[in-house]
């Protein structure tokens, strides 16, 4: 486990997958499982490294489109360091799962090109209209190829996927079935959908 600063704690991150293979991708989660890899078996399959981050419930608030140093605002800021110092140079692939998608989202448009692949999993779309506006500027700067899924009995429905698809200048939709999920409650999450996930956001990077 590795730590990266932020405000008056630390920032933990795990690096998983193929030591310093040339397709590197971000992981942004809450939980207990936020820095574990979410299918062993999918990841062994790709010539990828993997860096996962845990966030927490006060890393998240306050969104950084408001402005001023608010958690979430300082995360982003703690994240893209993160970026610049353990994947250098390069572009990467960002995943955020849930309640972790709006600063994936935020992270991929403050960095421009350096993300070029972005997948969002289960993540709800605004639900106050002040948050809609703040979001919607932003959301066109992001450039990368973007992939948003949703699917189960999750929260986050096709509604909140078309939401994010029409104001993302590239992006998909994907829903997957409940059935389909081997989950738990019937809600959707990373490890469910971690082989098309990944293969979006490290393309040509499976091992033949």
């Amino acid at each position: 486990m590795s730590r990266v600063p932020w405000l008056d704690g630390e920032l933990e991150y795990r690096s998983f997958g193929t030591p310093g293979a040339p397709r590197a991708v971000v992981v942004l989660r809450t939980g207990d499982v936020s820095t574990i890899d979410p299918d062993v078996r999918v990841t062994s399959g790709f010539d990828v490294r993997i860096v996962a981050v845990g966030l927490d419930a006060p890393e998240l608030e306050d969104p950084p489109a408001f402005g001023g140093q608010t958690p979430a605002g300082l995360t982003l800021d703690a994240l893209r360091g993160l970026l610049e110092r353990e994947i250098p140079g390069t572009a990467v692939g960002l995943v955020g799962e849930r309640s972790a998608g709006p600063i994936a989202l935020h992270l991929a448009a403050a960095m421009g090109a350096v993300v070029d692949r972005l997948a969002i999993v289960g993540v709800e779309s605004p639900t106050d209209p002040l948050s809609r506006d703040l979001h919607t500027p932003l959301l066109d700067d992001v450039v990368a190829d973007t992939l948003v899924v949703v699917g189960g009995e999750g929260p986050a429905g096709l509604h909140d996927a078309e939401w994010y698809s029409r104001r993302i200048p590239s992006a998909r939709v994907e829903v997957i079935d409940a059935d389909e999920l081997d989950t738990i409650n019937g809600h959707i999450t990373l490890s469910a959908v971690w082989a098309s996930v990944l293969a979006h956001v490290a393309p040509g990077a499976e091992r033949r």
